[in-house]
């Protein structure tokens, strides 16, 4: 039994897809599915349970899991043993970015894993809340920064308490809203199916908010505002540069603060990699160790 059978055993069971597997391991299908058969083989049962809708456990298979998670834990704690210097660590880390590499020190970081880290290469990755939470749960992405909530499983460092407001076209008749019911009626630009803002929006204007377009990305949000299709939530920072230009405007009855961290699975916690980048975020935001 090779290890490399356990561990994509480990994450088709937490996938439960062999494509996503084969993404996280680096690998194709065919190689994960040549494990998985493999391995069923030796222990002469079978693990998984295949349909259209992908691979579900055997009973039998979730007692291996047990055992297979147990000794791949092991096997790291081998790794950290052997690795107690950072600088001696080789590998690589998928960071999710929800803001400007700007706003979230991505330069300075960069210099630090440089300096600190040499053996460890990053790959920056533009993206949204919600999408960033579902790359790392499948293995798409190692760690990454995101507004709201932490949902279970993840471990998360608060980076800092992010001001968010209301951003309207040039043309919006501001001097008519009073509260914030007065924006229920309003044209909205919404995010995405999970966004912490969108959430935000139905507690403060109810579930009826008026929206034709979506968007995740906030340079399109910020464009689409320009363009008057309607009304969208921003970083306060953002949008007070970009209403010096005069073409939007800041509606500050609709304001609100919003939790920014950096979160990992919490299962990965032990990983030296994660460990070295763990430090490294709570140094470059001063956070507590």
């Amino acid at each position: 039994m090779e290890f490399y059978h356990l561990r994509s055993f480990v994450v088709v069971a937490e996938t439960k897809n062999l494509t996503q597997a084969a993404k996280r391991l680096c690998s194709t299908p065919p190689a994960i599915s040549a494990h998985i058969k493999t391995l069923e083989q030796e222990l002469d049962t079978a693990l998984f349970v295949r349909s259209t809708k992908g691979m579900t456990l055997t009973e039998k298979g979730q007692l291996l899991l047990i055992k297979a998670q147990k000794t791949l834990d092991s096997a790291v704690d081998m790794v950290n043993l052997a690795a107690d210097n950072q600088d001696e660590l080789i590998g690589h880390f998928s960071l999710g970015l929800n803001q400007s590499i700007q706003a979230l020190k991505g330069a300075e970081f960069i210099d630090n894993i440089s300096e600190n880290c040499p053996g460890i290469s990053l790959q920056l990755q533009q993206s949204s809340t919600g999408k960033i939470m579902t790359e790392i749960q499948t293995g798409q992405m190692d760690g990454g920064y995101i507004y709201g909530e932490i949902p279970d499983g993840f471990t998360a460092i608060e980076i800092k308490q992010e001001n968010i407001t209301t951003i309207a076209p040039k043309n919006f008749a501001s001097e008519k809203i009073i509260t914030q019911l007065d924006l229920a009626q309003s044209m909205w630009i919404t995010m995405e199916q999970y966004c912490p803002f969108d959430k935000v929006l139905k507690q403060k204007l109810g579930t009826s908010i008026q929206s034709k377009v979506q968007s995740a990305h906030d340079q399109s949000r910020l464009e689409l505002v320009k363009n008057g299709l309607g009304l969208s939530f921003i970083e306060l920072a953002v949008a007070e540069k970009e209403q010096l230009t005069g073409d939007i405007q800041i509606i500050p009855q609709l304001s609100f603060q919003m939790p920014l961290s950096f979160v990992v699975l919490t299962k990965r916690l032990n990983d030296p990699i994660v460990k070295a980048l763990i430090q490294e975020i709570n140094i470059l935001w001063e956070a507590p160790l």
